[in-house]
């Protein structure tokens, strides 16, 4: 009788402890923690699904009083002329990560629900019902992977069970001030 009273005294303890973080636990944010920044210009060097080089030069910027990353790509090679512009950031009313990606060719939305994770930011798409669409949803993975340095993948579903498939890779490293 005893080890069941302990027993339940501990699970009531968990419990008012997982409620008590989740009450206290704030919105995400689109910075990520630590010493790592987006700021400056980045040299961005990996190749699409075909093995086609892809080369990009990103700038990037920490807006809006320290609460949104944004990005702007430029395409290099191939050279189609590809211009975007990337805010991410944290939506208050729908309680997630969002961003905006702006582009010369569309547009698109992506959301996580996580935030950033082990030094990555997993931004997906909503699943798309496009008649003749290749794929039904997109989802970009931002990782961290050294003080200067950050890799970009974007990532294919073809089916709504989300199977991602590579679509493109690029690595990053940040120019040098000098």
């Amino acid at each position: 009788m005893r080890v069941a009273g302990v027993f339940a005294l501990l699970c009531c303890f968990f419990v008012c402890a997982v409620t008590v973080r989740a009450q206290n636990a704030g919105p995400l944010s689109a910075v990520p923690a630590g010493k790592f920044q987006f700021t400056g210009t980045w040299d961005c060097e990996g190749s699409f699904r075909n093995q086609q080089v892809h080369k990009s030069v990103f700038t990037g910027a920490i807006i809006l009083g320290g609460k949104w990353i944004e990005l702007t790509e430029q395409d290099v090679q191939p050279a189609t002329g590809y211009l975007a512009k990337y805010l991410i950031g944290y939506d208050t009313q729908q309680k997630r990560m969002v961003e905006f990606d702006a582009n010369n060719f569309g547009a698109a939305t992506y959301f996580s629900q996580e935030g950033w994770r082990e030094g990555t930011l997993a931004m997906v798409s909503p699943l798309s019902q496009a008649p003749g669409s290749s794929y039904v949803a997109n989802r970009f993975l931002y990782s961290i992977t050294g003080p200067d340095t950050f890799t970009v993948d974007w990532q294919i579903s073809r089916t709504a069970a989300l199977d991602w498939i590579p679509s493109d890779h690029l690595a990053c490293k940040q120019r040098s001030n000098g």
